[in-house]
């Protein structure tokens, strides 16, 4: 997620990587995914959830993502799996089409949007897709990220 010379005692430092790349969804802000797949076309690192592993490593279209790499989440003391992209995702084919969609990890099904702990709701800055669409429904976000949250087996 281009987070080199953001680390902090071997880890990510999150909120120097927020603060760089991520701002708080304004009232007012419009976005639509316009289907350019910059997102899919960048290197980002997916963390996965346990359910969410398993049922990749049980699914073929997968296999380009088998992993060992855990790391451990410093809130929770718990480990997680997680995979690397460098530049473009092997999953996204022909004319921007991910083969995966819509069994896509929680990451990619809630991107640019990310619900903080303390209640904020952030927006990517380099999403193409803000300025496009309709205006940004706070709540049908938050909707959305707790239904790609209790699939991901997160709540």
């Amino acid at each position: 997620m281009g987070t080199s010379g953001f680390r902090k005692e071997g880890r990510v430092d999150e909120e120097r990587v927020i603060r760089k790349e991520w701002r708080e969804l304004e009232e007012g802000d419009r976005w639509e995914c316009i289907r350019c797949s910059w997102c899919c076309k960048t290197g980002w690192r997916i963390n996965l959830t346990w359910y969410e592993y398993k049922r990749m490593m049980d699914d073929a279209r997968f296999d380009s993502f088998r992993t060992d790499r855990l790391e451990e989440d410093p809130a929770t003391g718990r480990t997680h799996p997680f995979f690397q992209i460098e530049g473009q995702c092997p999953l996204l084919k022909g004319d921007n089409v991910c083969t995966v969609y819509p069994d896509w990890p929680y990451t990619c099904a809630t991107y640019p949007f990310l619900l903080m702990p303390d209640g904020r709701l952030m927006v990517h800055t380099k999403c193409a897709g803000f300025g496009h669409g309709d205006t940004v429904g706070r709540r049908e976000i938050i909707e959305k990220i707790m239904m790609e949250r209790k699939r991901a087996g997160m709540i």
